[in-house]
């Protein structure tokens, strides 16, 4: 009976293991699709500002605890069509500030 019980509990760790990974998961790909979402619509807000022929750039400030979605954002098809520079400045908000421009290609 005592070798019943263990191998139970262990499947009983191994379950709860697995449903924390899941939920886990779960997590990071809502927080992915809802900081996907958002970054969409203001993209939405940063073209119809950039179709103005007097505005060259627009700056946004991205909180910290988005600095790593946005990073990878920055390299995927969803910034494709814009240039994007981080501001170098040593201010507060330097690291965080950056300049959003449409993207031209010269042939």
């Amino acid at each position: 009976m005592s070798r019943t019980s263990e191998v139970l509990k262990n499947k009983n760790k191994v379950e709860k293991a697995r449903r924390a990974r899941r939920k886990n998961e779960i997590n990071s790909l809502r927080s992915i699709s809802a900081f996907k979402a958002k970054l969409y619509d203001e993209l939405k807000h940063i073209e119809v500002i950039l179709q103005d022929e007097n505005i060259e750039s627009v700056i946004i400030y991205v909180p910290d605890r988005y600095m790593a979605q946005f990073s990878n954002a920055i390299y995927s098809e969803d910034l494709a069509s814009y240039e994007v520079i981080q501001d170098t400045e040593s201010s507060k908000e330097g690291t965080n500030r950056f300049f959003i421009q449409k993207r031209y290609v010269a042939f």
